[in-house]
């Protein structure tokens, strides 16, 4: 009973030492992995005019130019103020709201009536991923001209895009003709034709800038890469009738079956050793198992140390 006791003891020291440090390490990745700050660019966009960018009243760039994009800048989840002055004077100034593991564009620009003073239009940068091959494509209205048509390649991509409003798509990856014109009108584009080369695995935006009235528009464009999911084109189909590469699968299964997901090969190298060094102990500690012979002898030892001389 008391081998049986030990080697359970044995047994359970191992098995807790195992389980306490999967979940002492799962814990520490998940508190590791947990994002408690957000991605912010401020993208000048008014044309025509040098400005300081601010956030939170500390100057983050002196003299930024228009089309300028400023960050990544990693700010902490909560409310925030951005503005952008010309010495001691606010050109615009908005609060906007950081999320946790957010990517976001701040993007500074006219109303549709240029004889309103500027604002800040924030745009959420769709990060997830997209199939081999393909691209998000934000497209933004942030010009001081009348709601357009987005067209692409002289196909209508979204009608009647207002002024602070966007509107995005996956598509190929590839160059295009992009240009936007009044809505319902013949008229000449406001903006374009201009090529836009989009690379794959990543997010394009597109922000109309400018005036329309005074021929200044113009447009900012911004990438950012994404992570692209699904099968693409296999380059090659590896073959065989013999099984020469079961040794590689082997050796690959070995190494993934080598320790559980997330724990070091050398912690449960550790454990496992000291549950070998725990058992060798016990062994050592185990009386070694006696023949009959071995016993009666044994026993005759005890009794001859016990019997009363003989006379």
């Amino acid at each position: 009973m008391v081998r049986d006791g030990l080697l359970r003891g044995v047994l359970a020291f191992a098995v807790a030492g195992v389980v306490v440090s999967v979940g002492a390490l799962g814990t520490a990745s998940a508190a590791t992995a947990a994002p408690v700050t957000g991605q912010v660019y401020v993208v000048h966009g008014i044309a025509g005019v040098d400005l300081d960018v601010y956030v939170d009243n500390r100057n983050v760039c002196e003299t930024a130019m228009t089309k300028m994009i400023v960050g990544p800048l990693r700010l902490s989840a909560g409310t925030h103020t951005v503005s952008m002055r010309q010495g001691s004077k606010v050109i615009a100034q908005s609060s906007f709201t950081v999320a946790a593991g957010s990517s976001t564009d701040l993007v500074a620009h006219r109303f549709s009536d240029a004889t309103r003073a500027p604002t800040f239009t924030a745009f959420a940068n769709d990060l997830s991923p997209v199939a081999p091959g393909k691209a998000r494509l934000l497209i933004a209205h942030t010009a001081a001209a009348p709601p357009a048509d987005v067209v692409v390649n002289q196909t209508p991509l979204v009608r009647d895009v207002a002024n602070g409003e966007s509107s995005t798509s996956v598509v190929p990856s590839g160059s295009y003709q992009v240009e936007i014109v009044p809505t319902a009108t013949t008229g000449p584009a406001i903006l374009g034709p201009k090529t836009l080369t989009i690379h794959a695995g990543t997010l394009t935006n597109v922000f109309a800038i400018g005036d329309a009235v005074a021929g200044t528009m113009d447009a900012v464009v911004q990438q950012l890469p994404i992570a692209t999911v699904g099968a693409g084109t296999p380059l090659k189909v590896n073959t065989g009738d013999g099984g020469q590469a079961a040794a590689l699968f082997a050796s690959s299964d070995a190494g993934r079956a080598a320790a559980p997901s997330g724990v070091p090969v050398g912690l449960v190298a550790v454990l496992m050793l000291g549950a070998a060094l725990g058992l060798r102990i016990w062994q050592r500690r185990t009386p070694a198992h006696l023949t009959p012979r071995k016993r009666m002898a044994r026993n005759g030892i005890e009794r001859n140390r016990l019997a009363p001389p003989r006379r």
